[in-house]
């Protein structure tokens, strides 16, 4: 989705772009259920055809009949250096979307240390590969099968490989990273590293946000409404902390809801305190959005950017969330939201009583994050301070470069 809003964008601004894309229906790739808003070409493959050296010659055909001055790779799991190999003589923009390439186990730096226990790795596999491939060798099979297809599929752990990721690196026009922390580590293997934050329609958060007020926002009204827009299954999300903080708090006080999209379950009471609004669309987020008293992001992993609390700045809604990955860039603790230890359901609690006890902070916070947002995460935004600059300088020797040397 957010490779489509790129490509939107970008087309918006007066560039030409054309989206290309794997359609390989037995891993479930390609599928497109919604028109796509920008030029969108899937490259189709069947099982004979799905093989690295494969991918890389029908993605360079498709490039080649564009013919375009920049190629931006957006893979987000191990393929990246792969098409990056394939494309040679481009000038190429590597956009990381998390951690990929830098953790091949899980792309987060996420080890499991038993049911419900987790530890954030310190380490990357460019700095320190030999411990990271012994660390796949021994974890590999903690991981879903589609992971450990596409790092057989990449060929993660091998010689080549890693030669392959580097070399993408050192070549790269630029290297975009979603957040400092991570810049940093890709910073010794390129010269030319930039963070570049993910861009939001503010057309899907029209401001001021339409009446009626939020929940809790008026004395013996309804219960405050703390919303978690996430899917709510998922461990690394952190619904275990956010449903034990309200547990804390539930025993002292009933003037809240925790609100969870969630499946399943589908829409319903979950229990005393817990509502589920089942699975959203993104069309359906901005209404829950919009009237909750505020957005809980507990996650456990070190994401790239929290697209949940640009979202939840976007309505104006203050955001309670871990500070962790990409959290703390965005949400700015005491200005826009509160960040509280992640997974400390205690401090969580704490953080979300403070609010809850005082409105005039929660109007205070949720209206500098929507100006947060408008000033640093709209598409806008993003494209003339970021993309702009970045694509303005064309590449003289292109057509010279496009038989397989690196461009100057």
């Amino acid at each position: 989705m957010h490779t489509a809003g790129l490509a939107e964008f970008l087309g918006r601004a007066g560039y030409k772009v054309q989206h290309l894309f794997a359609r390989y229906p037995e891993w479930g790739l390609g599928r497109v259920t919604d028109a796509l808003p920008s030029r969108a070409v899937p490259i189709e493959f069947d099982a004979s055809a799905w093989n690295a050296g494969e991918i890389q010659a029908r993605y360079r055909r498709a490039v080649d009949r564009f013919s375009p001055d920049y190629v931006v790779i957006t893979d987000a799991w191990n393929m990246k250096p792969i098409l990056a190999e394939a494309l040679r003589g481009y000038p190429r923009i590597l956009l990381y979307q998390a951690q990929e390439n830098l953790c091949p186990l899980n792309n987060l730096r996420l080890l499991a240390r038993g049911p419900e226990q987790v530890e954030q790795c310190p380490r990357n596999q460019l700095a320190t590969p030999h411990v990271c491939h012994r660390c796949l060798a021994e974890r590999g099979g903690q991981s879903g099968a589609l992971h450990q297809a596409e790092r057989a599929l990449a060929g993660v752990g091998t010689l080549e490989y890693g030669r392959a990721l580097r070399r993408s690196l050192e070549e790269a026009k630029a290297v975009l990273a979603l957040n400092p922390s991570i810049a940093a580590m890709l910073e010794p293997f390129s010269s030319e590293v930039r963070v570049v934050p993910w861009g939001l329609d503010r057309e899907r958060f029209p401001w001021p946000p339409p009446e009626p007020a939020r929940s809790g926002e008026t004395a013996g009204g309804p219960p405050a409404m703390l919303f978690m827009a996430a899917v709510a299954g998922e461990f690394i999300k952190g619904f275990h902390v956010a449903h034990e903080a309200c547990r804390i708090l539930h025993e002292t006080r009933a003037d809240f809801e925790l609100v969870v999209t969630f499946d399943p379950p589908g829409p319903g009471r979950i229990d005393g305190f817990t509502r589920s609004v089942g699975w959203c669309a993104q069309a359906e987020l901005p209404r829950h959005y919009q009237a909750a008293t505020m957005c809980l992001v507990p996650t456990v992993a070190q994401d790239g950017l929290s697209i949940t609390s640009v979202e939840a700045m976007a309505a104006g809604v203050p955001v309670v969330a871990s500070r962790i990955g990409g959290l703390p860039y965005t949400v700015v603790d005491g200005d826009t939201g509160l960040l509280f230890e992640p997974g400390d359901p205690v401090d969580l609690a704490r953080a979300i009583a403070r609010l809850l006890d005082d409105p005039g902070l929660r109007n205070r916070l949720g209206l500098a994050g929507r100006e947060r947002f408008e000033a640093e995460f709209t598409w806008e935004t993003v494209i003339e301070r970021h993309w702009r600059p970045l694509l303005s300088a064309r590449t003289a020797a292109v057509g010279q470069s496009r038989r397989g040397e690196v461009s100057p």
